[in-house]
């Protein structure tokens, strides 16, 4: 089963998290070879408060997935693989259905969780395609919320999902549902353009283990920044936006049942990988370069997970699986683009030291998402077989953390006052996996051919339309389980 985040820590000082109110999506990740997005409209409001009361011991909390966690790593470290069935079921809502259930008067929450993520204001803010574009059954009537449902693979998962459906009968309807699942073999952990994901996750202070707590007090693994938990969860302290490692105030709450409860943003993200494929073949060949080379020059790491600001030139299998090496690294000893270039999708969205470090470290996000859709077949030169990847996000602001890397991701000029050796400046051009320009027209990403160790070769990549195209969208806020048991129902 798969888990995408780290242990608990030892550190008395910062053991203040209820992990049995926090959903166990938000902190940890439900484990998952599968995952079931049912997204629902709420049709007998009374009926499903009923419902939902009689149902909340099955919804997994932190606590449990920790305990599962514990047990996983123990099977591990005997040497002995096991398929366990271990089931997760985690709920959320967006306003409308926060609506229905407090009622219309309750407190505001965030302004862009309330425009909600179908709004023409958000669509034109990310430069997200139009809803005429999205998937038809997705829009064809009011989301209230959503489930989440894991498992071991799709066939238990749909089981359970049915299971869950029947028990709420009449009280919902189904608007959308797809399922999710890991992929097959060596790719496991790889999105569909081949890439290992998760690598770069913040850890969680109070949570997240320290592998050396004496000389490294700030880090998980090696790289991997030990964040207030407020960035995530409400009710506890967040980052000190001045100080990369202070602790600074908790998030404003517009209610007092938001405690222990975080937002989720989820977008379905269909990737076009035939197309990505012969793009960067024939790019690679105008360019005179490897087309391995180019393709990892565009996300910032070869598709091992090696990181491009270590591992320049070639990949490094050896270097991508290791986790006390893989993400320990800066931007900053790359003044030139050099190793990796400044609109690479790695350096794009989180910029390290690109940037002042306290600032940077205010719009990170825990990422828990899983691919869809089958594998590249044989022959499927252009994409016959929708396929992509479920992104899930969690935060406590929606704008500061989430959208806020989308629309730098959109921006051609950041990270700014960026130089060329000799002096020149530079624009550094969008991201060329997410980023998306207004109207969704070709976008520029500069430099992707190295000019490492030395070297002034100026070039310029054109990317004529999008691989990574969003069909699907929602601003969700998950409750705590004390919430779920008393105002929201």
């Amino acid at each position: 089963m798969h888990s995408a985040r780290a242990p608990m820590a030892t550190s008395v000082r910062e053991q203040r998290l209820n992990l049995d109110e926090i959903q166990g999506d938000v902190l940890l990740g439900l484990q998952k070879n599968a995952e079931a997005f049912i997204f629902f409209k709420i049709q007998n409001i009374p009926l499903f408060k009923e419902w939902l009361r009689q149902f909340l011991q099955h919804i997994t909390n932190t606590r449990q997935i920790q305990h599962r966690d514990l047990i996983l790593r123990r099977y591990r470290q005997m040497g002995r693989k096991t398929r366990q069935s271990l089931y997760g079921l985690n709920l959320g809502f967006t306003g409308h259905g926060l609506n229905a259930l407090v009622g219309i008067r309750r407190s505001g929450l965030d302004p862009s969780f309330e425009e909600g993520a179908d709004s023409a204001e958000t669509i034109a803010r990310l430069n997200d395609p139009p809803k005429s574009r999205w998937l038809p059954k997705f829009t064809s009537d009011r989301i209230d919320g959503v489930f989440l449902i894991t498992g071991p693979d799709p066939p238990s998962v749909t089981l359970h999902s049915n299971k869950l459906l029947n028990f709420f009968g009449t009280s919902v309807k189904v608007v959308y549902s797809e399922t999710g699942a890991t992929r097959p073999g060596a790719e496991r952990g790889h999105e569909h353009f081949g890439f290992l994901d998760g690598i770069s996750q913040p850890g969680v202070r109070g949570l997240t283990s320290r592998l050396n707590a004496i000389r490294e007090p700030n880090e998980g693994l090696p790289g991997q920044d030990l964040l207030w938990p407020g960035e995530f969860v409400f009710g506890y302290p967040g980052q000190d936006p001045e100080h990369p490692t202070k602790e600074g105030p908790p998030p404003e709450m517009a209610a007092a049942w938001m405690r222990n409860g975080s937002y989720m943003v989820f977008r379905r993200l269909e990737q076009k990988v035939p197309e990505f494929q012969r793009f960067v073949r024939e790019q690679a060949a105008r360019l005179a370069m490897d087309s391995a080379l180019l393709a990892a020059r565009m996300v910032g790491r070869w598709k091992s997970g090696a990181p491009m600001e270590l591992a320049p030139l070639r990949d490094d299998p050896r270097l991508a699986g290791d986790k006390k090496r893989n993400n320990d690294f800066g931007f900053g000893d790359d003044p030139f683009q050099r190793r990796c270039p400044y609109a690479a999708h790695i350096r794009k969205v989180y910029t390290r030291d690109d940037v002042n470090e306290a600032e940077a470290q205010t719009h990170r996000i825990l990422r828990a998402g899983i691919p869809f859709g089958p594998e590249v077949a044989p022959g499927e030169t252009t994409t016959k077989h929708k396929r992509g990847l479920m992104f899930v996000s969690y935060q406590t602001s929606i704008e500061r953390q989430f959208e806020y890397i989308q629309r730098r991701a959109n921006d051609p000029g950041f990270v700014g006052g960026k130089r060329r050796p000799g002096g020149g400046a530079v624009t550094p051009g969008f991201d060329p996996i997410i980023g998306q320009g207004e109207g969704n027209g070709p976008r520029e990403m500069d430099e992707p051919y190295p000019n490492h160790p030395a070297g002034n070769r100026r070039t310029t990549l054109t990317i004529p339309n999008q691989f990574v195209e969003l069909t699907a969208a929602g601003y969700f806020f998950m409750p705590s389980i004390t919430a779920l048991r008393t105002v929201l129902t």
